[in-house]
């Protein structure tokens, strides 16, 4: 999901404008967009996919024609809001990968989740939409908060907003089937993760108008709420009908094995969805972050350095991404060592599915059209096998070769070594 933050700089944070990411636009920078190499992205843990994934489908494209039909996007452009775009770009499938283990009977309204996940990510972040009208986002922001404070009533209070209408409506529907026979402590911290979810949208409306792209840290810090993933960390418990105690949650070594996951899966989200956001005039994005902060550097430019390039920031997210991918490691096994957490019932299936959340994230962003990358190019056409038993191996560019070590998936042992 790539709901684009967007902050003030802090303190000794990099001052870059969008006005200035605006100069720069010209044939120089958008001959570099295009001459991007993504070269392969780490991911020490191996993937799989949900057993009943090709029943899952069918629900899920059955379920998107039946809500989706209908709507459209600003000026009556179905473009990203349209149902088929939906199915051709196999959302569903982050949670057939994500939740893999997950319980079959719950599986339908976790698929539902995430289509409906992408689709009100899709109104917050356009510019055309609601990504840059405080006053809309605000609509559906509070007719949405309804749903998970339990205080929505049907229908929806906002038949004049067709696309407010709809998102709750479906919101509404999805959450009462997956809230059936939830312990009242996951729905509690389900509910809140959702809540953190829409108000980190909501804030980042007036965040992009300010015109300033933010420092690295804090990107970051607005991305682990707003890129959604919180809320998918405590469904891998409700999948597997098992729920972690708060001396679990609060363990020091969880909660950071949590930070390096959210920002594996947030880097992972940037590095591919780069092209397609600045294609889109959003230069929010870590790539472009990191761009500036070198571009507009004092030092830099009165030592006369080169100017830095675009593929150089590329390379930079992809080594925050294979040190993520190696905190991720390391405190898993730290997590191994620890017999209090390892005595914790789920917490072997918990682990598990942090990594799947982690390598699903990589595979789908690389396989579906949604950022025109399709390391299998025909995937619509002659789909690649989902149930095949084998570590992902894709090399999303084969020119990368000679730029950056090649990172293939292996699996990660969260026993003592």
């Amino acid at each position: 999901m790539e709901a684009i933050a967007a902050a003030h700089s802090h303190g000794g944070a990099a001052a870059s404008s969008a006005d200035m990411a605006a100069n720069e636009s010209s044939p120089r920078l958008l001959s570099q967009v295009h001459k991007l190499i993504i070269p392969p992205i780490p991911c020490s843990f191996p993937w799989k996919n949900h057993p009943d994934y090709k029943q899952l489908t069918v629900m899920s494209d059955a379920w998107v024609l039946a809500q989706f039909s209908n709507m459209h996007g600003a000026h009556g452009r179905p473009s990203s809001f349209s149902a088929d775009h939906l199915i051709n770009s196999a959302f569903h499938q982050v949670a057939t990968l994500a939740f893999s283990n997950g319980l079959s009977p719950r599986m339908p309204p976790i698929i539902k989740m995430m289509d409906w996940f992408f689709m009100i990510d899709n109104i917050l972040d356009d510019p055309q939409e609601m990504g840059a009208d405080l006053a809309r986002a605000d609509h559906l922001v509070d007719n949405v908060l309804t749903v998970f404070l339990g205080t929505y009533q049907h229908p929806s209070s906002s038949p004049s907003a067709p696309l407010v209408s709809i998102i709750t409506e479906c919101a509404a529907e999805w959450w009462a089937e997956m809230c059936q026979g939830m312990p009242p402590k996951l729905k509690a911290r389900l509910s809140k993760a959702f809540c953190d979810y829409l108000e980190a949208n909501r804030q980042q409306v007036p965040f992009r108008n300010s015109r300033h792209l933010p420092d690295v840290e804090t990107y970051l810090k607005i991305r682990a709420d707003s890129i959604g993933w919180r809320p998918c960390a405590v469904v891998i418990e409700h999948a597997q009908a098992f729920e972690l105690d708060d001396e679990a949650l609060s363990h020091p070594l969880l909660i950071a094995l949590h930070e390096a996951t959210v920002q594996h899966i947030t880097l992972v989200n940037d590095i591919t969805s780069f092209k397609k956001e600045y294609m889109q005039g959003d230069f929010c994005n870590m790539v472009f972050i990191l761009y500036f902060k070198k571009l507009y550097d004092s030092e830099r430019v009165e030592a006369g350095r080169p100017e830095p390039t675009l593929q150089g920031a590329v390379l930079e997210v992809v080594k925050m991404i294979k040190e993520r991918d190696d905190e991720c490691v390391r405190l898993m096994r730290e997590i191994g060592k620890c017999e209090k957490l390892m005595g914790k019932d789920g917490m072997v299936q918990y682990l598990e599915g942090l990594g799947l959340c982690m390598s699903g994230n990589l595979y789908w962003h690389l396989v579906s059209d949604r950022y025109g990358i399709c390391a299998t190019t025909d995937i619509h056409v002659t789909p690649p096998d989902m149930l095949a038993h084998h570590h992902l191996i894709i090399n999303a560019n084969q020119e990368a070769s000679h730029i950056v070590p090649c990172g293939v998936m292996s699996d990660a042992s969260i026993a003592p070594s």
